[in-house]
């Protein structure tokens, strides 16, 4: 007798699976939208930071097992003095032997603007001599609770003198 219910019970959980996912792929939105993070290497202002290596190593974002901690800000506009909407806080891995490769888990926290109070979770592999990289968008919260989509990361500007870097960050979400 146990037999009979133990099928009854799979379709059951099987059918409320069912229209749970149904309910949320009608329920979902797309956005798209572009900011920039506003990144300097060293200096007075430095956002992006090396924190350990292995032995040996010169701590250099090509040095595999170099470990850097960042904290950048993010802009609407990529000019240096627009208004700060939000941070772009993680940290990065050179997991890459060669360098090429980055291990990149990193918040967007908005703190101002129209998605103020939400955050987008990256996790990643980021080819970084790439022109264009992508990253998937594994979560969010707030306005941005369930995200998933992806990042197009491109260096918009470089000033080498100062360290001082304007990445541009192209955001596709479903959530």
């Amino acid at each position: 007798m146990a037999q009979n219910k133990i099928p009854s019970i799979l379709i059951l959980c099987l059918a409320a699976s069912m229209s749970m996912t149904l309910l949320l792929s009608v329920e979902a939105r797309r956005t798209k939208f572009t900011i920039y993070f506003q990144d300097y290497a060293f200096g007075p202002n430095t956002t992006f930071f090396p924190v350990v290596g292995l032995p040996g190593s010169t701590l250099n974002y090509t040095d595999f097992g170099t470990f850097f901690v960042t904290d950048d800000a993010i802009t609407a506009i990529p000019d240096e003095g627009a208004p700060i909407i939000g941070r772009a806080q993680g940290i990065y891995v050179v997991t890459g032997k060669d360098g090429r490769n980055l291990l990149v888990l990193i918040s967007l926290v908005f703190t101002s603007g129209t998605y103020n109070g939400s955050s987008i979770e990256i996790q990643g592999t980021s080819r970084q001599f790439d022109l264009n990289r992508e990253l998937p968008v594994v979560a969010g919260t707030g306005m941005f609770r369930l995200a998933r989509g992806f990042i197009n990361t491109d260096n918009f500007s470089f000033d080498q003198e100062r360290g001082y870097s304007v990445i541009q960050v192209n955001v596709t979400l479903v959530y």
